[in-house]
């Protein structure tokens, strides 16, 4: 007797085991609290490594998300998932990053993503008065989410060989480095003026509001049309650079 029950104990030992691994991440994703301004497609895979075909929200799309969950954090009460957006026609982005979720923190760490220049400057709230196209990459080295926004920041946004067009002719605007950082909850901008248009941007930027504050001073070998642009913003101060705010 005392056999059978142990025949049958490992049995539904074996069954619940097999049952958490092979979990269906479609019926994982089917009980999640979805927003209801995201879709979802089709999804594959368990819970633990799995896949969406696509996701959307607010217009913007993302196709053949995959996750790996990670089974030892949960033992420390927490979630954690390494999340890839591979490369794609319809990807804005590609990337990958580390989410830890807990009952009381949210927060992302290990971030790196690419774009280009043109797709992003899509989703910019203000147009380009240019045409500009070049490489952009994010690194985020960790991420707390908080309010309005963020309770922890340490990241870097990158533009590279970028490109602005003036006429038919496409001109060297160079690279440029941006920190990220956060200040009362919301995202803070540091962009030096170690550039060639000797651009620099400081501010914030949050759910509630953008507040910026640029400057610029095209150096030596920056294009004609970027400094017949100058005039428009005004006088320059004593050291040749106008300044003007950004409010949204």
């Amino acid at each position: 007797m005392i056999k059978n029950w142990q025949l049958i104990s490992l049995v539904v030992v074996v069954y619940l085991f097999g049952l958490i691994v092979l979990f269906p991440a479609k019926v994982a994703v089917a009980l999640a609290p979805v927003p209801e301004n995201v879709e979802i497609g089709r999804v594959d895979g368990s819970i633990w490594n799995g896949s969406i075909e696509r996701v959307n929200s607010q217009g913007l799309s993302f196709y053949n998300v995959s996750w790996r969950l990670n089974p030892l954090a949960l033992l420390r009460l927490r979630a954690q998932a390494d999340i890839t957006i591979p490369s794609h026609p319809s990807n804005i982005v590609q990337g990958a990053a580390q989410i830890q979720a807990s009952s009381d923190a949210l927060i992302v760490s290990n971030a790196n993503f690419a774009a280009d220049l043109e797709d992003m400057l899509v989703l910019s709230p203000v147009s380009s008065p240019i045409p500009l196209r070049g490489g952009v990459s994010m690194n985020i080295a960790s991420f707390e989410l908080g309010s309005p926004i963020c309770n922890a920041l340490v990241g870097q946004i990158f533009a590279m060989q970028v490109q602005a067009r003036f006429g038919a002719q496409w001109e060297n605007l160079g690279d440029y480095e941006t920190n990220l950082g956060c200040s009362e909850g919301r995202i803070s901008i540091e962009m030096p003026d170690n550039n060639l248009l000797g651009l620099s941007v400081n501010g914030n930027v949050a759910p509630t509001g953008i507040d910026l504050r640029i400057g610029i001073a095209p150096k030596e070998g920056a294009p004609q049309g970027i400094r017949d642009l100058m005039q428009w913003l005004g006088q320059a101060d004593s050291q040749g650079r106008r300044y003007f705010n950004f409010r949204l």
